[in-house]
């Protein structure tokens, strides 16, 4: 099909959907839907006429005739956001090497058995980010059958360590600041049972940020500033230490190391995140406030009505950092109540963590920490709050896309796509020394151009009798008003 078939197309749909419109100008719902798949369908259209014309170009190319020789030309399909294009691809065979190569593939950058272009794979990402599997499937208007194992894929093969960009210049400050928890995600095990009766697995989530910000239009919430997150699995004491190096690598290519007077990391004392402050320079742990406060809610509590007093006396120690009072008063409490786990909590959190809690309690910089909050955003949204299974590398690939997101916004999840494919493709010797200028298709549109100017001209000519037909309808609503 050339471009002037196509552009007769294009407008013969779009002006029948004009034409149903005037005789019905309450169903507008019509019209945009009817349009937006007729531009969709000449965009998959267009993009196959393009993409054939590069393949006729290497065919043609005087380059390609000492390299490489023609075999057989097939149609290929793939996948897009606007549609399926279909277009020729031919298979040449190197000269040198006797090796086989779709040079347009290649070029493109696509694997054999690709489907998807980089665009629809971004869309499908993009809603997977936010919804299941199964509603991702039904973003892209292809007549082929997408499933939910086929986003699962797409899902499982980006790129296990994602790139990260680091600022152009290193910035200055004198605290950062560091928070982590964890969430924990139901393991999928298909149709076998579960060995376990709850097997889950956690994923860590771990931000940085340089200092927190009052909201001028809404009193008592504050906002992270220049906050960046790094998630996923990172399972057994090796996975730990790969993620708190990634965060320290972050902080050396972001910051000047000599001007940081101290780096907070808080959290719920988990020995994971405890690890961050033995890795990263100049890092403190500090105790999570809100966990501290619900166990001694929940110490309080045991002693009903003295609850509020021995509240109050446990914070009275803990300000004045009295251990030895602290201490006894929680023999008291075990002395007074049958219940022991909830002060014997109460007392391993900080008796163990005690120095944290310090830190906690009497750093002025330290504002608190939001960590639970994050992870419910950021990971249980589509990973835990509603019943779901994952497996481990689903949740992985999951919660790395949901960070870089939240990092880069959903416009670089592109980028995140390109990087994936090229660490994929492998062994891509075909296109090394092609000039990808001499395969431009600059020349080619010229001459669609060319084609189709006499054409536009004649669509232009044919546009009032439209206006005229389009001034009649008009009257005749008005007159049933």
């Amino acid at each position: 099909m050339d471009i002037v078939t196509l552009l007769e197309q294009l407008m013969a749909g779009i002006f029948d959907a004009e034409k149903k419109y005037l005789n019905n100008p309450k169903d507008f719902y019509t019209l945009e839907t009817s349009v937006k798949s007729t531009t969709d369908a000449f965009a998959a259209s267009f993009l196959g006429i393009i993409l054939t014309s590069m393949n006729k170009a290497i065919c043609d190319s005087g380059w390609r005739e000492g390299h490489y020789t023609c075999q057989r030309t097939r149609e290929r399909m793939l996948i897009s956001s606007v549609g399926d294009i279909h277009f020729e691809c031919t298979n040449f065979r190197r000269v040198d090497d006797g090796s086989y190569h779709y040079l347009l593939e290649e070029i493109m950058g696509l694997s054999k058995k690709e489907r998807f272009t980089e665009g629809a794979e971004v869309a499908i990402l993009t809603e997977a980010l936010k919804t299941s599997y199964q509603e991702a499937t039904t973003v892209i208007p292809s007549k082929q059958k997408i499933t939910k194992t086929t986003v699962m894929n797409k899902v499982h093969r980006i790129a296990e360590e994602m790139p990260i960009e680091y600022p152009d210049e290193k910035k200055s400050c004198e605290y950062l600041f560091i928070e982590a928890d964890e969430d924990h995600v139901a393991e999928q095990h298909g149709r076998y049972p579960r060995l376990e009766p709850n097997g889950s697995f956690i994923s860590r989530l771990v931000y940085i940020y340089e200092y927190k910000m009052e909201l001028p239009n809404c009193k008592g919430r504050k906002q992270l500033v220049n906050k960046f997150y790094f998630g996923g699995l990172y399972q057994g004491s090796d996975g730990v230490e790969k993620l708190w190096k990634k965060v320290a690598d972050f902080i050396d290519n972001s910051y000047y190391s000599d001007d940081i007077s101290h780096i907070y990391i808080s959290g719920d004392g988990g020995g994971w995140i405890k690890t961050g402050a033995k890795i990263i320079n100049k890092a403190l742990y500090c105790a999570d406030k809100y966990h501290l406060v619900k166990y001694i809610n929940a110490a309080s509590r045991q002693l009903l009505d003295s609850a509020d007093e021995v509240k109050a006396e446990l914070y009275h120690f803990m300000y004045k950092k009295n251990i030895r009072g602290f201490k006894k008063l929680i023999s008291q409490m075990k002395e007074s109540t049958n219940d022991h786990k909830a002060v014997t909590d109460l007392e391993s959190y900080v008796l163990g963590n005690w120095s944290a809690v310090m830190r906690t309690l009497h750093e002025e910089v330290v504002k608190g920490c939001s960590a639970e909050g994050h992870v419910s955003h950021v990971l249980s949204d589509r990973l835990s709050s509603r019943p779901k299974g994952w497996s481990q590398t689903g949740a992985d690939r999951m919660s790395k896309l949901r960070c870089y997101e939240r990092n880069y916004g959903r416009s670089k999840i592109i980028d995140l796509v390109r990087y994936s494919r090229q660490e994929r493709i492998l062994g891509r010797t075909g296109t090394d020394d092609i000039e990808v200028l001499e395969l431009s298709s600059h020349d080619m549109m010229v001459d669609h151009y060319s084609q189709a100017r006499s054409y536009i001209d004649r669509i232009q000519a044919t546009i009032p009798g439209y206006t005229a037909r389009k001034s009649a309808s008009i009257r005749e609503q008005l007159k049933l008003i």
